[in-house]
């Protein structure tokens, strides 16, 4: 069974769990709230700021809670019934069966992401076009959205994901699901308190301040640091690929009872 073969199972798996779907409804629901709190701020580009802001934020966290979760919880389960026996039999190495899962995840996870992101950027559209009066469009012209900072937050959300999703694919391997999903929000807390006293990143902990795009959201003309992100992007590849290549070596070793 081919890495892609896996991942298609994966997919076909995760679409079934009744958490990916009501996930989805919590942060459309979220998404709507943070357009609906927008009516009750005093100046109209505030408003807009906030639902930039809050609607990324709504896109990372969402991301993070199924693809984490969900990743515990399959490797878990497979590991316990003894079925991921079954997919080495086929062949298929178990480095090839980390990398099957981790993509079959993200890949719904990412889809899930995406449509979040096509919503947020719906409701600013209509925030912009009618000022958050609901009576139509606003008589001096649209309000100026930070587009490409929009586009570009939401790209770093993926790989902000993408890169606690790997850490959650590791220590599935030798964590109880229930202690997992702790130690990985704990990483998450503690990545951004490093952050905020100056350390990007300690050894194992990733540096996941670098995904955070909030001063071009929030400041305007501020211009967004492609650089930066692109660098972020790269981080991300090779971080989550790192702590896949430890995974696999771990696992090579690992008996499964």
């Amino acid at each position: 069974m081919s890495i892609v073969a896996l991942a298609r199972m994966t997919i076909h798996d995760s679409l079934r769990q009744p958490l990916t779907w009501f996930t989805g409804l919590a942060g459309l629901g979220l998404l709507a709230l943070s357009y609906t709190f927008g009516l009750f701020n005093f100046e109209t580009e505030d408003r807009l700021r906030m639902l930039a802001t809050a609607g990324t934020a709504v896109g990372i966290i969402t991301g993070l809670f199924l693809a984490v979760v969900s990743i515990s919880q399959a490797i878990h389960d497979e590991l316990t019934s003894r079925t991921a026996l079954t997919l080495f039999a086929k062949p298929l190495g178990r480095g090839s069966y980390l990398v099957g899962k981790t993509l079959g995840i993200l890949t719904t996870v990412w889809t899930l992401q995406g449509l979040l992101a096509l919503t947020h950027v719906g409701l600013l559209a209509a925030g912009s076009i009618t000022g958050f009066s609901g009576g139509g469009a606003v008589s001096d012209g649209r309000i100026p959205v930070p587009w490409a900072a929009v586009v570009a937050a939401h790209g770093l959300g993926l790989a902000h994901t993408g890169t606690l999703a790997c850490i959650s694919t590791v220590l599935a391997l030798r964590l109880p699901l229930v202690a997992n999903i702790v130690t990985c929000f704990a990483v998450f807390v503690i990545a951004h308190l490093l952050g905020s006293a100056g350390w990007l990143g300690a050894g194992v902990i990733p540096a996941l301040p670098i995904f955070n795009l909030d001063d071009a959201l929030q400041i305007p003309g501020t211009p967004v640091p492609w650089e930066v992100v692109t660098g972020a992007l790269l981080y991300s590849a090779l971080f989550g690929a790192g702590w896949l290549a430890i995974g696999s070596a771990m696992f090579a070793r690992q008996d499964i009872p």
